[in-house]
């Protein structure tokens, strides 16, 4: 039996997956009242090796309030030390997820793509991920692996790892994630 993909994913072989957020956002304004200022839909961008992220919130300090609701739009996926980003992801099937390596991952000798351990990296922040659809499975490397179902819950916590997609259909992961300090 074929599961049937949720509405806001496309075809897996299409370059974009049609990732779409409705993403609501609060603020003040003149007076310090609350007040919405976005209600819009955030597209989805391909990322080549991982599949297709909604960048949603981006900052790389924190928040002061009161203020006008507006997305620092901070650059990257893993922030500083102090930074958020909050990301929804379409992750595609396939053997691992393997981006291309950004100066925040720590990468060993055969981790990049291609590599004997490819997709392995860490990064300095804690993770906090929710599936919302499809099925992952996360590896550690000293081989032990877990796989989680819609609705479950990951904490990562700046460990060495690997992500792979279990199934044939893609599978979208929310994900919380804040810049730590590495000793």
């Amino acid at each position: 039996m074929k599961t049937k993909l949720p509405s806001n994913v496309s075809k897996p072989d299409e370059k974009r997956q049609g990732l779409k957020v409705r993403t609501v956002v609060t603020g003040h304004d003149s007076k310090g009242r609350a007040v919405f200022v976005q209600d819009e839909q955030v597209d989805g961008t391909p990322i080549p090796g991982l599949g297709e992220l909604a960048f949603l919130w981006n900052a790389d300090e924190p928040a002061t309030y009161p203020n006008a609701g507006k997305n620092p739009g901070a650059p990257g996926i893993f922030p500083p030390v102090g930074g958020i980003r909050y990301i929804i992801g379409t992750y595609l099937p396939g053997k691992f997820i393997a981006p291309e390596p950004t100066p925040e991952m720590h990468l060993e000798d055969g981790d990049g793509p291609g590599g004997a351990n490819d997709g392995f990296h860490r990064t300095d922040t804690t993770d906090f991920g929710v599936l919302l659809s499809g099925n992952m499975a996360l590896e550690l490397d000293d081989g032990a692996e877990v796989v989680l179902s819609p609705g479950e819950v990951l904490i990562e916590n700046g460990t060495r790892h690997r992500w792979r997609v279990v199934g044939d259909l893609p599978a979208i992961l929310a994900s919380f994630i804040i810049g730590a300090r590495r000793r």
